[in-house]
């Protein structure tokens, strides 16, 4: 059901002036990957089928403002992935300290006792397997912190986007995607360059007229 309603908003941008009305005339179209827009002599319309809401948005070209390209990204994750890092790499570091050094080589005998070396010797051992247990614990909590690091990067870098953000007075911004090479191609500036009212010409020429004849008329 949704993908017929997207095919079916993606079929009103090959009939824009069945949404004109009457005197208004298409001026300029920016087709960008994920939206479509028309400006008119009147209005800007935006058609933007494969974002959530209305497939269909019309603004009146008084109330557009400026256009902006922005950068978006989500900043929590980065500091995510710094985090996840300092942790692994120091994981890491504390594995590879020599902890074997802190079991006691030997335990002395009292004088009058028994010799304890195979007492002595079990302690070692039972020590050094528990160090040993603790090391490659630390390890393993240092590889699985470097791949949340990792993990937080890639999606810190792909929630990195821009948009084309249009300023709307008294209602909702309008911001859609936009790639790289539509900004490079100057399909941004064309647009704001379309939305900007036109100037009026002929100024100068009812100014000369008007002197002209009052020229005459002297």
């Amino acid at each position: 059901m949704a993908r017929a309603q997207g095919d079916r908003a993606t079929a009103w941008t090959e009939r824009v002036e069945q949404l004109c009305d009457e005197g208004e005339r298409i001026d300029h179209r920016a087709d960008l990957e994920a939206a479509t827009l028309v400006v008119t002599n009147r209005r800007l319309l935006a058609f933007t089928p494969d974002r959530d809401g209305r497939n269909f948005r019309a603004v009146d070209r008084p109330n557009v403002g400026t256009v902006t390209v922005e950068s978006t990204d989500r900043l929590a994750w980065l500091v995510l992935s710094l985090a996840a890092a300092v942790v692994g790499v120091g994981l890491l570091e504390a594995s590879q300290a020599t902890l074997g050094g802190l079991v006691p080589v030997g335990l002395p005998s009292a004088p009058g006792l028994p010799p304890v070396s195979d007492l002595a010797g079990a302690v070692r051992e039972g020590v050094g397997t528990a160090l040993l247990v603790l090391e490659w614990g630390a390890v393993a909590l240092a590889l699985t912190a470097l791949l949340f690091a990792v993990v937080f990067a890639v999606g810190y870098v792909r929630s990195r986007s821009r948009r084309l953000v249009i300023r709307v007075s008294g209602g909702a911004d309008l911001a859609v995607p936009v790639t790289d090479t539509a900004v490079e191609d100057g399909v941004v500036a064309d647009l704001e360059a379309a939305i900007r009212p036109e100037p009026i010409d002929g100024g100068g020429g009812r100014s000369e007229g008007h002197e002209a004849d009052g020229e005459e008329s002297g």
